[in-house]
């Protein structure tokens, strides 16, 4: 059965308005009360398209995950070397989360308040990953054998790119607040910001310097 427009067009302005309030104010106070009055339907209504907030929080992660999944399928190529898909991923996720960047913090609110919610999540966004970098970590697999690339766990290099995102977009209300950084002096600080991630990554995975194992004990 095709849903008539005017039923898409109202469910769309609800996951809209969800979107919106959840950046906003956060998961605990984007009320289903004040997401049914920015989407400007009844509260009733809200919940004939929605039984439950949950319901509409998976749905606007989810259209924010696949949105950045879309973007790293782009540079998941073989054609481009090793180096070359790693900055790529570093720029693409840094892009993403700028034109999102409350996301990160909605995320760890989850996860750290509603650890259940964020569960039920886990399933969906581990097959995504997987079907997603299975080959390139292979890939990369075979660099660390062939000696062109350091050896390194594959989940500590995943951790090490995100949370170096992550955490540039986390800290960023901070820097505006103590160092009144904003407009063209902001934006010239996060692309030099994105630059220093990928010298470091870079130098993780390709220096010749690297401390010895044993030295990491001590």
């Amino acid at each position: 059965m095709v849903e008539s427009s005017g039923h898409t067009s109202t469910e769309q302005a609800i996951l809209d308005a969800a979107e919106e309030l959840f950046f906003e104010k956060g998961y605990k106070l984007a009320t289903t009360t004040a997401i049914a009055a920015r989407a400007g339907v009844t509260h009733a209504m809200l919940h004939y398209y929605f039984r439950t907030k949950e319901q509409i929080f998976l749905r606007v992660l989810d259209k924010n995950m696949n949105e950045m999944f879309a973007m790293l399928q782009t540079v998941m190529s073989p054609d481009l070397s090793v180096k070359e898909v790693l900055k790529e991923v570093v720029d693409l996720h840094y892009t993403f989360l700028s034109r999102h960047e409350k996301l990160p913090s909605l995320i760890l609110e989850i996860a750290g308040t509603y650890p259940e919610l964020f569960q039920r999540y886990k399933p969906r966004l581990c097959e995504t990953v997987s079907t997603e970098i299975l080959n390139h970590r292979l890939r990369f697999g075979r660099e660390m054998e062939a000696g062109t690339m350091n050896r390194i766990d594959w989940q500590q290099m995943m951790f090490m790119i995100i949370s170096m995102n992550l955490s540039t977009y986390l800290a960023l209300p901070v820097m505006r607040n103590v160092f009144g950084m904003g407009g063209e002096q902001e934006k010239a600080f996060l692309e030099e910001r994105k630059k220093e991630i990928i010298r470091t990554l870079y130098a993780r995975l390709f220096g010749k310097d690297l401390p010895e194992e044993s030295a990491l004990r001590q």
